[in-house]
């Protein structure tokens, strides 16, 4: 597996990031909890949160209607990298960057809220 989010030439990121104020749902192989989604590429992302899975654990990460296979590449001050097994799908990265663009600017608990509301669940 590859350093995330590292290319050569000095370790900038070989793939944009978009910033990602949606919740996300990470499942290891004895708990799932949730974080918030701070940024996201096809080849990765970045949680902000508490009780974060620590460096070297493999999880399932969900967020919207994605879900990636991956592991963490680095864990530090309520924040964790996770290196994505696989890239994104170019359709499933596509529909999260429109996401995260309708997201924009709204704290992650309002954003869940309003999607429970939206899909039926704080009716």
């Amino acid at each position: 597996m590859s350093a995330f989010g590292k290319c050569v030439g000095g370790g900038r990121r070989s793939t944009a990031r978009a910033e990602a104020p949606l919740m996300a749902v990470f499942t290891t192989r004895t708990r799932t909890h949730t974080a918030v989604l701070a940024d996201v590429s096809s080849t990765g992302a970045r949680l902000r949160g508490a009780d974060l899975p620590i460096m070297g654990e493999e999880l399932i990460l969900g967020f919207d209607t994605v879900r990636a296979f991956g592991m963490v590449a680095w864990s530090e001050n309520g924040e964790c990298g996770i290196a994505f097994d696989t890239p994104l799908q170019a359709e499933d990265e596509e529909a999260l960057r429109q996401k995260v663009s309708a997201a924009r600017g709204l704290p992650p608990d309002i954003k869940a809220a309003f999607d429970n509301w939206v899909v039926g669940c704080g009716r």
